[in-house]
C-alpha cells in the first residue's frame, strides 16, 4: 500500500510539474475558433472522444454544430484543434509527411502494448521499417495469400455448420467470435506461416482467448483520472511508467496478460522460423520471412533489431485481425438490414462463379473478385460509414498554417480558410466526421447507401485522400495502413464464402446495435448488462 501512496505522490508531483511547464509554452491561440465548452479542467472535452457513450457521438455533434475546424479542451486545460476538413486532413497526413507525428504519450502507450514496431516508429525510423516491410504487402505477394484466405474461410464455414446447424437450418447467434477467429487464423497462415488453430479450438486457442473482447475490456468506461494520467505519461520517468503499469486494476491486468501471451508466442515463432531459415528452408515473401531476413542482415539500413521483429508481429496481430473482423461484422450487420442488397451480392457471386467455370477455372481469381461491383460498393460504404478507428492524434512538429477547403466561421462571425498553429499544437484528425461530411459524400452522408459508389460521388471537394475511394478509414499518406490491400482481399474472400453458405437477417428481438465505445468501433447491444462485443443475427444455412 505504501508503494501506491508513493506512486500517487509522484503522479501529483508530475501533474503539477507538467502544468507549470505547459504554462511556459507559448502557443498561437485557438480561442477565436468555436467549440464546445470543456467538461472539466482535468480532461476538457477529450473524454468525450476517447470514452463516449457511443463512438462518433462527439465527432458528429461538434462538426454539425461548430464546423470542420474547432477548438476543444484537452487534458489539464490545454487546447486541441479538432478537424474533419478534407484539405486539412490531406495537408496533415499527406503533404506534410512526418512533420505531424503522433504525440509522445501515444507513442509511449504504443510501445508498451506492441513494442517498437511500424505503428510506433516515426520519421527516418518509420521510413526504414516501412521500406523493409513493403515487399510483404506487394500485389505479387498478396496473390499468394488469396488461396490461404479462401481455405481458412472454408474451414470456418465447415466448423460453423458443425457447431450450429446439425439439427436446424436457422439459428440466432453472435457471429463476431467466428469472424475474429477466422481473421486471426488468416493472418497467422498468410503472414507468418503459422497455425493458431483459433477456428478449430475456439477459446481454447491461447491467442484467440487473449484477444477475445480485448479492446472492450481495456477501453470501456475509462475513468477521467486514467485519461488524464495517460496524457502525461510521456513526461514521466520510465520507472514510474512501469510502476504505474503494475497497478492491480482489471483493465491493466487484462492488458498485461495479453502482452505476455502475444510476445511469448511471437518469440517462439521467430525462433522456430529463424532456425528453419538458417538451415536453408527459406520462406517466400510472407511477412515473417522478410522480417527474419532483415533481422539477420549485417547492413544497418536493412537490419531490424530482435525487438523490432517481435514488435512487427504483435502490431500486425493487434492492428490487423480485429480491424478486419470488425469491418466484416458491420458489413454483415448492414446486409442483414438491407436484405435486397444482400441478395444482389449473392446473385453477383453466382454469376461470376458461372463465368469462371465456363472458362475452365475452379477458383475465382483476384480479377473475378474485383469485378464484383455490388460487393465492393458495400465494402467501401461500410468502410466509410463504420471506420473502425474514428480519429488520429497528431502534434505539430513546427509552426505552420493548415489550409481548409470548407470555410470555417469564427466566434466573431468572420470566415477563415486556414488555421495558423504553433509547434507542439495537439490535433485530432476525425476520420468519423470526415467520412460523413455532406460536402464530400452528399446530403445522405448519414445513411448507409452503397449505391453512391456505383453512381459516382458528385463532390465539390476535388481533394483526394486515403488509399482507396477517398476514404480516410485506412489513414492516408506516409503512415497509411500498410496492410490495407491484405485486409480488402481478406474481406472479399470471407464475404464470398459466407454469402454463398449463409443468409443473414436481424435477430427476432431486433436489438438496437450501437457503435460500441471500445477503442475500436465495435457492435454492441444497446443497454445490455453484458457490455461486450455482440452482434446477434439470424443465420440461415443455404
Amino acid at each position: 500500500m505504501s508503494s501506491l501512496y508513493f506512486l500517487g505522490g509522484c503522479i501529483v508531483f508530475g501533474i503539477l510539474l507538467i502544468r507549470t511547464l505547459l504554462r511556459r509554452i507559448r502557443h498561437r491561440s485557438l480561442d477565436y475558433l468555436p467549440g464546445p465548452p470543456p467538461r472539466s479542467w482535468l480532461v476538457g472535452n477529450f473524454a468525450e472522444l476517447v470514452s463516449p457513450k457511443e463512438i462518433g457521438d462527439a465527432d458528429a455533434k461538434w462538426t454539425k454544430e461548430y464546423g470542420v475546424a474547432l477548438r476543444i479542451g484537452m487534458t489539464f486545460g490545454r487546447d486541441m484543434l479538432f478537424t474533419s476538413d478534407p484539405k486539412a486532413l490531406q495537408y496533415i497526413l499527406n503533404t506534410s509527411g512526418y512533420r505531424y507525428p503522433k504525440p509522445a504519450d501515444v507513442l509511449v502507450m504504443q510501445e508498451l502494448v506492441t513494442g517498437p514496431g511500424l505503428a510506433w516508429a516515426e520519421g527516418a525510423q518509420h521510413a526504414r521499417q516501412r521500406k523493409l516491410m513493403n515487399p510483404a504487402f506487394s500485389f505479387s505477394a498478396l496473390r499468394v495469400f488469396v488461396p490461404l484466405f479462401r481455405e481458412t474461410v472454408r474451414r470456418a464455414v465447415d466448423r460453423i455448420k458443425e457447431t450450429h446447424f446439425t439439427e436446424q437450418s436457422s439459428t440466432v447467434m453472435n457471429f463476431m467470435p467466428w469472424l475474429s477467429r477466422t481473421t486471426l487464423d488468416a493472418i497467422g497462415e498468410a503472414g507468418f506461416g503459422y497455425q493458431f488453430h483459433a477456428i478449430d479450438k475456439g477459446n481454447d486457442s491461447e491467442l484467440a482467448r487473449a484477444y477475445y473482447n480485448l479492446s472492450t475490456d481495456i477501453n470501456l468506461d475509462r475513468p477521467d483520472i486514467s485519461i488524464a494520467f495517460e496524457s502525461l505519461i510521456a513526461y514521466l520517468p520510465s520507472w514510474l511508467i512501469h510502476l504505474a503499469f503494475r497497478i492491480p486494476s482489471p483493465r491493466l491486468k487484462r492488458l498485461r496478460e495479453y502482452m505476455a501471451i502475444a510476445k511469448q508466442l511471437a518469440q517462439q515463432i521467430v525462433e522456430k522460423e529463424t532456425s528453419l531459415y538458417l538451415s536453408g528452408k527459406e520462406g517466400s515473401k510472407d511477412v515473417l520471412s522478410i522480417l527474419i531476413r532483415a533481422n539477420l542482415s549485417e547492413d544497418p539500413k536493412t537490419k531490424l533489431s530482435h525487438e523490432e521483429v517481435l514488435a512487427q508481429m504483435t502490431t500486425i496481430w493487434f492492428a490487423g485481425h480485429d480491424t478486419t473482423s470488425l469491418t466484416v461484422s458491420w458489413i454483415l450487420y448492414q446486409l442483414s438490414r438491407h436484405r435486397e442488397y444482400q441478395s444482389l451480392i449473392r446473385e453477383e457471386i453466382k454469376a461470376i462463379r458461372e463465368r469462371a467455370t465456363e472458362r475452365g477455372d475452379l477458383e475465382l481469381t483476384i480479377g473475378d473478385m474485383d469485378a464484383m461491383k455490388y460487393m465492393l460498393a458495400a465494402m467501401k460504404e461500410t468502410l466509410r460509414f463504420h471506420p473502425i478507428v474514428n480519429g488520429l492524434m497528431r502534434v505539430a512538429g513546427r509552426d505552420d498554417v493548415i489550409p481548409i477547403s470548407i470555410p470555417q466561421k469564427t466566434k466573431s462571425g468572420t470566415t477563415v480558410t486556414s488555421i495558423p498553429i504553433s509547434k507542439g499544437q495537439m490535433i485530432i484528425a476525425s476520420i468519423f466526421a470526415y467520412n460523413r461530411l455532406p460536402e464530400v459524400w452528399g446530403p445522405d452522408a448519414d445513411q448507409w447507401r452503397p449505391e453512391r459508389f456505383l453512381e459516382g460521388i458528385e463532390s465539390s471537394q476535388k481533394i483526394h485522400l486515403g488509399v482507396t475511394a477517398d476514404l480516410a478509414t485506412f489513414s492516408s499518406g506516409l503512415r497509411s495502413c500498410i496492410g490495407w490491400r491484405f485486409s480488402v482481399l481478406e474481406m472479399q474472400a470471407i464475404l464470398i464464402e459466407l454469402l454463398e453458405n449463409f443468409e443473414f437477417g436481424p435477430s427476432p428481438a431486433n436489438e438496437e446495435i450501437i457503435l460500441g465505445p471500445a477503442g475500436l468501433m465495435t457492435p454492441m447491444v444497446k443497454n445490455s448488462k453484458d457490455r461486450k462485443a455482440n452482434l446477434p443475427l439470424t443465420v440461415t444455412a443455404l
